[in-house]
């Protein structure tokens, strides 16, 4: 019995080189009428292996070829479709960010949150999408070098020539993405602007000797004042001034090179002489109170011997007012004994008893000083 159900028509028994294109026999050969395929069989055979899943499996002894049977199992193409939909699901909603990131979540463009490091979940793309920053890391941009950027005018209408390097890092993401076009060299920009400010308030003498750290700090300030009115999601972490000379056009660099040679001799003579005042200051200032000591302890014992004086004349007074005759006595005879007391002295008797009194003048100078004639 004929086969119906293969795509290309029935086979005849005889028929065995069978084509869709005709009997099998070539064109001009001979052995029969050539004959056309049989359309009704072939739409048959589509709807019939439509209706079974696929086309039919051969049988393993019949006769008459048929394609292999690839059916998709009992899903079916829907069922596959749902599978590899849901995996693109997953695979497009979980997410994770590292420890030095942030991730901004867009929920058609507009921004909806950031998240922190960790894994994280999201609404499948397009829906809401991610945008991942490293925002814990320190970025340095280097300014100035050899172009017209380093040279800088000073307050005092000078030149000098600035390298410095600005160390910062991303504190606001959001932000750090939305707010400003290019935020990285929106950081040089307010840096070198910043700079310039600065050193124009100050003098080429402070600048490129004592005033660096000054500076550094008030450009810092100034950058992180002004980035935070632009919302840039910029944190400034240091400021370092790397060079800060006068520029090397003709003899500029010698001139200042001999201001600061003038300058630290200045120092040294300034540290020299306080050196000699500290030691000549505090010896003159001993001497000045030890002469001040002695004075006034002359002075006190001046004024307290005076003090006695008056008060033992006075004590002598009211004795004399009291006894005058034995007071003037007295005081007689104690101003003869102060007198007489390192004197020599012969004591003769006043009495009249005949006797000549001899008087030994030999002895009289033996006790005298040799110079005392």
């Amino acid at each position: 019995m004929p086969d119906n159900n293969s795509p290309w028509g029935p086979k005849g028994s005889g028929d065995k080189g069978g084509s869709p294109w005709g009997n099998g026999k070539k064109p001009g050969a001979t052995g029969g009428p050539d004959r056309s395929p049989d359309l009704d069989n072939v739409i048959e055979g589509f709807k019939t292996r439509v209706r079974s899943g696929g086309p039919r499996r051969p049988n393993k002894g019949g006769g008459g070829g048929g394609a292999p049977n690839f059916s998709i199992g009992p899903f079916g193409p829907l069922g596959i479709a749902a599978v590899i939909g849901a995996v693109l699901l997953i695979s497009t909603s979980v997410y994770t960010v590292d420890q030095t990131e942030r991730a901004l979540v867009l929920r058609f463009g507009d921004y909806v949150r950031t998240e922190g490091p960790g894994l994280k979940f999201k609404l499948p793309s397009p829906i809401e999408t991610t945008y991942k920053q490293e925002t814990e890391i320190i970025r340095k941009d280097a300014i100035g070098g050899n172009d017209a950027s380093s040279l800088m005018l000073t307050g005092d209408e000078n030149i000098v020539d600035i390298d410095f390097t600005v160390l910062w890092r991303i504190s606001d993401l959001a932000d750090y993405y939305f707010e400003v076009d290019d935020p990285a060299e929106a950081v040089r920009a307010v840096a070198e602007s910043a700079m310039r400010e600065v050193i124009g308030r100050n003098e080429l003498e402070g600048i490129i000797t004592t005033d660096r750290l000054a500076i550094t700090t008030s450009v810092r300030d100034l950058m992180q004042d002004v980035l935070n009115e632009y919302k840039a999601g910029v944190r400034v972490v240091e400021v370092q001034l790397q060079k800060a000379d006068a520029p090397d056009q003709g003899n500029v660099v010698d001139a200042f090179r001999d201001v600061v040679d003038a300058a630290q001799e200045r120092e040294t003579t300034i540290n020299q002489a306080t050196a000699v005042q500290n030691d000549v200051v505090p010896r003159a200032r001993g001497d000045a109170s030890e002469i001040l000591q002695q004075a006034e302890g002359y002075r006190d014992s001046v004024i307290a011997e005076a003090k006695g004086e008056a008060e033992r004349f006075n004590l002598i007074y009211e004795e004399y007012r009291q006894a005058p005759v034995v007071t003037r006595q007295r005081m007689y005879l104690e101003t003869i004994e102060e007198v007489y007391a390192p004197a020599e002295k012969i004591i003769l008797d006043s009495n009249d008893s005949g006797v000549v009194p001899y008087l030994p003048l030999d002895k009289l100078g033996a006790n005298r000083p040799r110079g005392g004639q």
